[in-house]
């Protein structure tokens, strides 16, 4: 039974709705044929590559077979989910496996070096990966005291109707948290079912909104981190990823009202869509123009998120209440009598987020976050040969999402049967999506490894160099290479598509910052743009990659899973989802060259 002030608790087995253990026999037979076309396909590829690889000249462009190959880990994943209708996490076990198979078969690269870049890449990811699970944990804890159905209550009080409230949701809500480092498709689904929406709206909702302004995920990590790690000019690189938003968060606004109810959801929506994505891609904007003509970081670049996504939910709720006041409020008064919420309550439900949104900020200032990151000294290090790893378990945000659940057990009082069911469900569920993001981080780290060689280092130890094979057999940068000997004084056009590529291989934008920022510079080199130019088709890069997180199969994985559904959700939420990322990901293109020729 619900503690008392939160409601009764909807409880499903979590043997239902998508926890099944066993697997129905169809679904073995569709596994197994995903496998023969991917083996049908892939070996005549080897075959063929192999007989090519020796003649490859050095400095030469890449192979078209090279290129391919390349692309065929990230090829083998989406047709497992698009055309099989195979999991996230299924295919992402088959995609390190061809990833595996391909450097050391095809692109000079040792055994061990491929499986150290698999293990470095696992533990690398565990700063979402295990944000993630402990997020569930949370989600699936709340619902089962009640705490759920009285932020829905709320949530439908502040504005009215399907399209509104999605867009406040996704848009505003969601940029707010992801901001903060909060895992958004691991906390809305649920929160969104109980709202009334369909689980393929919720997860729309979820995966898509948040997406308006990822680049500011984590407290800005997307963009401080590649700053830092190639001496960028943040402030620069900042603003020429905020030039593409107002487009970007439009269409993504758009795109969940799509999924929420087709064209008389666009239709109805449409206003509060031009509403809320353009005000909140223009306070981005806006935060980063000031930093950047004042040539200092005036306003935090870490807030500029969680700034921009409050005052885009404050925007939309004015707007509504102010422009269409006399219309919605018998609307609203109906609601309040339909959602009755007392404040006591309200509060209570919200402790866990509370209490978390309260922690992250508190982490986020350097001078803590620095003291954290040294409390448990060499402990929490190790590596893998020369690469050294920093768990950093204090500074990351799945330490203190576990400890906001531990706190706030204080006011949501949970039972010991409460306890016993959210830890069920959890331990149900949890698996697939922790699967996905961290073999997702392996298959990167082969790809960027690739080519790589082991020597002796210092004390005797093993140590990663380039080969002399690097440049001309490094997967990434044949990827890159391939497109500017394709593409050439057409190539900014184009490079968008690698950094959706990047999100889509490395599970973040994070990562595909990180990995694909030496490509670019190089391929915007080949071409003969300037360094301004080469910080515009980054900037772009940054911002395809934040659309792209829209179809990171570790992420729809982490959505659905949270609520229960199956396999054949994750690949219908796949399809639409890409059409979108896609059509947005071509005007990037668009916006990208133009912006380079007039040399913003």
């Amino acid at each position: 039974m619900a503690h008392k002030g939160f409601g009764p608790s909807t409880r499903r087995s979590p043997s239902t709705r998508g926890t099944a253990i066993a697997r129905p026999g169809a679904h073995r037979a569709i596994a197994i044929a995903a496998l023969l076309v991917i083996l049908t396909l892939g070996l005549p590829l080897l075959a063929a590559a192999s007989n090519g690889a020796e003649t490859t000249t050095a400095g030469a462009s890449p192979s078209l077979i090279q290129f391919f190959l390349a692309l065929l880990p990230l090829l083998v994943v989406l047709a497992g989910i698009l055309l099989f209708q195979q999991s996230g996490a299924t295919m992402a076990i088959i995609g390190w496996i061809v990833s595996v198979a391909l450097a050391f078969l095809f692109f000079k690269t040792p055994l061990l070096v491929a499986l150290g870049a698999s293990w470095y890449g696992f533990v690398k990811s565990f700063g979402i990966s295990i944000a993630v699970v402990f997020t569930m944990f949370m989600i699936f804890l709340m619902k089962e005291v009640g705490a759920l159905g009285v932020i829905s209550g709320a949530v439908k009080r502040t504005v009215v109707g399907k399209e509104v409230q999605a867009l406040n949701i996704g848009i505003g809500f969601g940029s707010f948290l992801t901001s903060l480092g909060i895992v958004t498709p691991a906390m809305f689904p649920p929160l969104l079912v109980a709202m009334g929406f369909t689980p393929m709206a919720a997860v729309a909702i979820a995966v898509l909104g948040y997406n308006a302004t990822t680049s500011f995920a984590l407290l800005s990590i997307p963009i401080t981190l590649p700053a830092e790690i190639f001496n960028l000019n943040l402030l620069e690189f900042t603003f020429k990823i905020c030039i593409f938003l107002p487009v970007i968060s439009v269409g993504l606004a758009f795109g969940i009202l799509w999924l929420v109810g087709g064209r008389e959801s666009m239709k109805r929506g449409a206003v509060p869509a031009i509403v809320s994505g353009l005000s909140i891609a223009i306070f981005a904007l806006g935060f980063s123009v000031i930093n950047y003509a004042a040539g200092e970081e005036i306003i935090p670049i870490r807030i500029i998120g969680v700034l921009s996504g409050l005052l885009s939910m404050a925007v939309l709720i004015l707007w509504q209440r102010g422009f269409k006041g006399r219309e919605i409020r018998s609307d609203l008064e109906l609601l309040k009598k339909e959602n009755p919420v007392q404040a006591r309550a309200l509060w209570r439900a919200l402790s866990p987020w509370i209490i978390l949104s309260i922690l992250a900020a508190v982490v986020s200032f350097p001078g803590i976050n620095r003291w954290l990151s040294g409390l448990p000294g060499s402990i929490e290090t190790f590596s893998v040969y020369d690469r050294v790893i920093d768990l950093n378990v204090l500074g990351q945000i799945y330490t203190w999402i576990l400890v906001a659940v531990l706190l706030s057990c204080v006011f949501l009082k949970p039972t010991s049967r409460q306890w016993r069911q959210a830890i069920t469900v959890w331990r149900g569920r949890f698996l697939s999506p922790f699967l996905a993001y961290a073999v997702y981080f392996s298959i990167a780290y082969v790809m960027a490894w690739s080519a790589m060689e082991l020597i002796a280092g210092p004390g005797g130890q093993k140590a990663l160099a380039k080969s002399a094979l690097f440049n001309d057999w490094n997967m990434n940068i044949v990827v890159g290479a391939s497109l500017a000997t394709m593409f050439r004084g057409a190539y900014s056009y184009i490079s968008p598509g690698l950094g959706m590529f990047g999100a889509v291989v490395g599970g973040s934008e994070t990562g595909s910052n990180v990995l694909f920022m030496k490509i670019q510079q190089k391929a915007c080199a080949d071409v003969g743009l300037s360094d301004k130019q080469f910080m515009t088709v980054y900037g772009a890069h940054a911002a395809s990659g934040g659309v792209a997180s829209a179809i990171t199969p570790a992420k729809i994985t982490n959505a659905v899973a949270t609520i229960g559904e199956g396999k054949k959700l994750e690949a219908q939420i796949m399809r639409k989802h890409m059409a979108i990322a896609i059509l947005l990901t071509i005007v990037v293109g668009l916006m990208t060259g133009l912006f380079v020729a007039l040399a913003i």
